[in-house]
């Protein structure tokens, strides 16, 4: 392992980008929520333990929204509609509730007979409360579970396994009122109800909203401050919020991860992302192992290797913008449905932003995780010069492990059809032949190219030597980044230049360029 620290936020505002996603959240509604939940914190007076609970109740509370969404798009239709439709509403009023649901099963079941459609929507709507309760309650077990993966104390994750409670009593799934449910719950649901209302209806309607509701869903003191201090509190939460904004509000102590442990919230976003359909279980586990093994068999640096296997944890990330009624459907998607999908690496690499810095390659690599050597991928339609070794060993990792899982549109095809039309990909030029090859030998595949293991012969560490003096690095400088002597480095440029057929910086440079190994 290196010596790579991380903060335990970044993740957790990549959980909140995920959780937006799945719920149609507005944009950044999740961090913004944090931006107002801390600042109602503050004025109320919660002390720093309180502000600490509010600052994750807002970046996680819904981080258990995916769990049996597929049960949920079974009985409801479109999930994401029906959660659009449902956000900021009291949920009390059972009236606009009952609306709320009668319009999601009017979608679902469109396609019916009057007749038959009319007698669909009654024992639905009767059902309603016995579908929806066990999956409320598996949302909060499951958010419970991640905060413990990311390594969160009790006290915060039991406000976790209160998400949808409120204050008189009326929420789900233990009726708690009053006192017993938590403090940063109470400020939460109403810091995220009173974003999704003033989106609706404008920051004073909103206040007034709020005001109405003192005593019913929100404690009415925290009511009341929200009401009368509308303005000052919402003052620039309508724009985008920015990480850097999310981080310095966090309170102390400011908690980091090592590379073991970054890995280990990287698994939990995983399963975040896969919990939504039984057929998606294990998904990203398996397409990040077997990248990452293809990468360490090319002898990749270990940079890249670390890089590949998150990206490969995390490439659907994206896909959560659609629902899942989409996904479980056996017919094919329509036009609109189709263009909607092909943007998922695009939310997948914006998602990844939270991470900073040292999460750039690993977003780079899930925007391209769908690109071909052709251009006929999505969504960049970029060629193979800007497509990495990594990248190229995701794309085709990807392509094996999805051919293998069961889909309602198909079967799934065994290891060796798999490959087979793996291979189909890159006879068309779609997929790279050495990545391709070292995907499918670490899957047991016999391997049917006589290549070396690794980039033109060279080593990880020569790989890391060329990177940076085709950025310009001069030799002392590429030295001291990499910790070695000049006389080594200068070993390693000679070894280098004979490996790859150049007797120049200018020639090492362009090959670098040419195999992506500078990619973003």
């Amino acid at each position: 392992m290196s010596d790579l620290r991380m903060r335990r936020a970044d993740f957790m505002m990549v959980l909140a980008y995920a959780s937006d996603l799945a719920t149609g959240h507005s944009r950044d509604f999740a961090l913004r929520s944090c931006v107002l939940g801390m600042r109602l914190a503050a004025l109320a007076g919660f002390d720093a333990q309180g502000r600490r609970s509010v600052y994750h109740q807002a970046l996680l509370r819904y981080v258990g929204c995916n769990a049996d969404s597929y049960l949920m798009a079974a009985a409801l239709g479109d999930e994401i509609a029906l959660r659009k439709e449902l956000a900021g509403l009291d949920m009390g009023d059972k009236a606009r509730v009952g609306q709320v649901f009668l319009n999601a099963f009017k979608r679902l079941y469109a396609e019916l007979e009057p007749e038959a459609q009319e007698r669909a929507i009654q024992e639905s709507l009767s059902g309603a409360l016995k579908v929806t309760l066990p999956i409320l309650t598996a949302h909060c077990e499951i958010a419970d579970r991640i905060g413990e993966r990311l390594g969160l104390t009790e006290e915060i994750r039991r406000n976790l396994g209160q998400i949808y409670e409120r204050w008189d009593g009326r929420g789900m799934p233990r009726g708690l009122s009053g006192d017993d449910v938590l403090p940063a719950v109470r400020l939460i649901t109403l810091a995220q109800d009173a974003i999704a209302l003033a989106d609706a209806h404008g920051i004073d309607e909103m206040a007034r909203i709020v005001a109405a509701r003192a005593d019913g869903p929100y404690e009415a003191g925290l009511a009341m401050l929200m009401s009368e201090n509308a303005h000052p509190l919402m003052e620039g939460v309508d724009d985008s919020v920015t990480r850097e904004t999310v981080l310095a509000l966090e309170p102390e102590p400011v908690e980091f991860l090592d590379e073991e442990a970054c890995d280990a919230a990287c698994l939990a976003i995983a399963d975040m992302i896969d919990m939504r359909m039984p057929f998606t279980h294990g998904h990203s586990r398996a397409v990040a192992d077997l990248a990452e093994a293809a990468a360490r068999h090319r002898g990749l640096p270990h940079p890249d290797v670390r890089n590949v296997r998150w990206a490969g944890l995390v490439h659907d990330i994206g896909e959560l913008c659609v629902p899942v009624a989409t996904w479980i459907r056996k017919g094919p998607m329509s036009p609109v449905e189709a263009d909607t999908a092909k943007l998922h690496p695009y939310y997948g690499e914006r998602a990844l932003s939270a991470l900073g810095e040292p999460g750039l390659e690993a977003a780079a690599l899930v925007s391209r995780h769908h690109e071909c050597l052709d251009r006929s991928g999505y969504y960049r339609q970029i060629d193979g010069s800007d497509l990495s070794p990594a990248a190229r060993i995701l794309a085709a990792a990807e392509v094996y492990e999805t051919a293998r899982e069961d889909r309602p549109q198909r079967p799934a095809l065994d290891d060796e059809a798999a490959a087979s039309m793996v291979r189909t990909l890159v006879r068309e030029g779609r997929l790279c032949a050495d990545g391709a090859e070292a995907v499918l030998t670490v899957a047991g595949q016999p391997s049917r190219r006589n290549i070396s293991p690794r980039l033109a012969g060279m080593t990880p560490r020569e790989i890391e030597v060329l990177r940076l003096i085709a950025r310009g690095l001069t030799l002392k400088e590429t030295a001291d980044d990499l910790g070695i002597s000049p006389k080594t480095a200068d070993n390693h440029i000679q070894n280098i230049y004979s490996k790859i057929g150049v007797t120049t910086r200018a020639g090492a440079a362009l090959f670098a360029v040419e195999s992506g190994l500078l990619m973003r």
